[in-house]
């Protein structure tokens, strides 16, 4: 039996959370015998031999690489597929060779991001981002808030992160949800779902926002200064999407001015957040480093685990799950 040849690109630059490792690979491995017959890996970190194992691969597995000039760096190569979700830093795409499949790993972050979101939900609802910036400042100032349950968030992005958010809200917090897709299609998790152009309808409706869409160029600043100052006074947002969906100067805005209550931020434009951002003081806001919904012990084993069930679908010649189509830039 000839074995595919999959070559992992791996970068220890990242955190390890994200490391494609041998050990990490022969686990998925044991938990899918039947199908890790099928497959020969070989590794290059930090690309350190990237050009002699591509040449060979007929899968990829990694996140950043080489795309110049790929087709004739890898004739062979059939599928890469991606340790993220997002795929922005690839774009444009003119450099995917006719018949090149590429996937990501959507949904390994669901339940992580979901935990995340209910928190952050909490968190706004009950103040504690007032009231860190009063802790920061030393200032004794009460703030009463009221429960949770049967306010409204409205959701932008249903996809494996919002709906798995949705869940949460809906089953853990008795939340009404109402989400925003491309599409408007019901989901199971939300009372409502509305198509983007109907977006300025339901903004006024919630208590808090919960970004969990891609960018794209349809998605790009569509919560601009107009749409925020839409939302109604107290209410709070969660970003866990690309920052540049939101207008973050806008938002800091309405946070220094009372008019919104507390907002969590996990996605940033540069990233590191730059030293000189006015984000690190604006009142009322946590930020976190863009870490909320990797799974520290999972993230790997799942993605790992995605490839495997595709890689069923690839030897049996089935359309692949999680195919990022271009056109729609996810």
């Amino acid at each position: 039996m000839t074995k595919l040849r999959v070559h992992v690109a791996a970068l220890s630059s990242q955190p390890e959370v994200f490391w494609v490792t041998e050990e990490r690979v022969n686990a998925a491995r044991r938990r899918h015998p039947e199908l890790a017959r099928h497959v020969a890996f070989d590794w290059s970190w930090e690309l350190d031999r990237f050009d002699a194992g591509i040449a060979k691969a007929d899968i990829m597995i990694g996140w950043r690489f080489p795309r110049e000039g790929l087709a004739e760096r890898a004739p062979r190569l059939r599928w890469i597929q991606l340790t993220g979700a997002g795929s922005e830093h690839l774009r444009p795409f003119d450099w995917i060779p006719r018949g090149l499949a590429l996937t990501n790993n959507s949904g390994v972050h669901a339940d992580k991001a979901a935990e995340f979101v209910g928190t952050a939900v909490l968190m706004i609802g009950h103040g504690i981002p007032f009231l860190a910036t009063r802790q920061r400042r030393r200032h004794w100032q009460k703030k009463f808030t009221t429960r949770i349950e049967g306010k409204t968030a409205v959701i932008i992005g249903l996809g494996g992160l919002g709906g798995a958010a949705a869940r949460w809200l809906k089953q853990r917090l008795a939340m009404t949800v109402i989400g925003v897709t491309r599409h408007g299609r019901p989901h199971r998790y939300a009372d409502e779902v509305v198509m983007t152009a109907k977006l300025d309808r339901v903004l006024p409706k919630a208590d808090v926002v919960i970004v969990a869409a891609p960018l794209t160029a349809e998605t790009e600043n569509l919560l601009d200064r107009r749409r925020l100052e839409r939302l109604k006074p107290g209410a709070g947002l969660v970003n866990m999407g690309r920052a540049r969906i939101v207008d973050y100067d806008a938002l800091a805005d309405l946070l220094e001015s009372g008019h919104l209550s507390g907002a969590v931020l996990d996605v940033f434009d540069p990233e590191p957040l730059p030293r000189s951002s006015r984000l690190w003081t604006t009142p009322s806001l946590i930020l976190t480093p863009h870490c909320s919904s990797d799974d520290a012990e999972n993230y790997i084993p799942m993605t790992l685990d995605m490839f495997f069930a595709n890689l069923a679908r690839f030897l049996d010649g089935k359309p692949l799950r999680n195919r990022i189509r271009t056109g729609r830039q996810y």
